[in-house]
């Protein structure tokens, strides 16, 4: 297949068509695809949800995860008499509250259909470290600033970029997916062993990726409105020189803007990934 997933996107009540693309992969499934579905930040359970049609409208079991006590207690409201599992928890990456802990603990059939991940923080370290918990389909956030040909994630520990749809792309083929489709800022995956050439394309990151979302050479966090200039690469030292003082003076006008620069380590990260700070 060479057209894009994006062409069956329609939004219920997800923010950039992943509920219109879920539903051509659950159609291309069929009878393979488990009825349930994973989710966390979940929000309320409606807001910018990739889960709620499935739950709501159709009779998927849920797995409905937030972490905010205020949101927790509308998610709760807004599931009740449906076939939910509700939890007020923020994950974890590793051990206690992470996603394979929330499973063991509570007896969850480890074995769902759909997992979303959307936390703005250590999703590609939540990922990465699962191991118990295996979905057929994942749909995972990436920092849609970062181009496609950049492997970037934040060292373990730290918030700052987040990751690039590249890196999220080459772990998904580590742990056994394929990359389907890239929506403004989720990367959609498929077990390999679900993979179908004639329904899915078969392309690289970089075909698939949203463009509309990159701002030239200059990246930033997009994480509380941080605009200290990252680099797709290298970048002469003049408009750097412009662009940082801009953005510093900028920040001081305008209280609802940081200027924050990043950690060590994630410079030695954004370094190794080929980016210029």
């Amino acid at each position: 297949m060479k057209e894009k997933l994006n062409r069956y996107a329609r939004n219920i009540t997800s923010q950039h068509g992943e509920d219109g693309i879920l539903d051509y992969i659950i159609s291309i499934l069929g009878d393979q695809a488990i009825k349930s579905v994973c989710e966390f930040g979940a929000w309320d359970g409606i807001v910018a949800s990739n889960a709620w049609d499935l739950w709501k409208n159709r009779g998927w079991k849920a797995v409905l995860i937030e972490g905010d006590p205020a949101k927790g207690k509308e998610l709760a409201e807004n599931t009740k008499g449906f076939d939910t599992a509700v939890f007020n928890k923020f994950i974890a990456a590793v051990g206690k509250d992470s996603l394979d802990d929330i499973f063991r603990t509570n007896g969850l059939d480890p074995k769902i259909g759909i997992l979303s991940i959307d936390i703005d923080s250590f999703d590609y370290h939540v990922w990465k470290n699962m191991s118990h918990v295996d979905p057929q389909v994942v749909v995972i956030e990436h920092n849609q600033h970062i181009p496609p040909h950049i492997e970037y994630f934040d060292p373990e520990g730290f918030v700052y970029l987040k990751c690039s749809a590249k890196a999220l792309e080459k772990l998904g083929a580590e742990k056994g997916y394929k990359l389907i489709c890239c929506t403004l800022t989720n990367s959609l995956f498929v077990k390999n062993d679900l993979f179908d050439a004639d329904k899915f394309p078969d392309m690289p990151v970089e075909w698939l990726f949203d463009y509309s979302g990159l701002a030239t050479q200059l990246v930033f966090t997009g994480e509380d409105r941080n605009k200290y200039p990252l680099f797709a690469g290298k970048a002469r030292s003049g408009p750097k020189g412009v662009l940082r003082t801009y953005y510093r003076l900028s920040s001081l006008f305008n209280s609802k803007q940081t200027y924050r620069k990043p950690p060590d380590a994630v410079v030695e990260q954004l370094r190794r990934a080929g980016m210029d700070i």
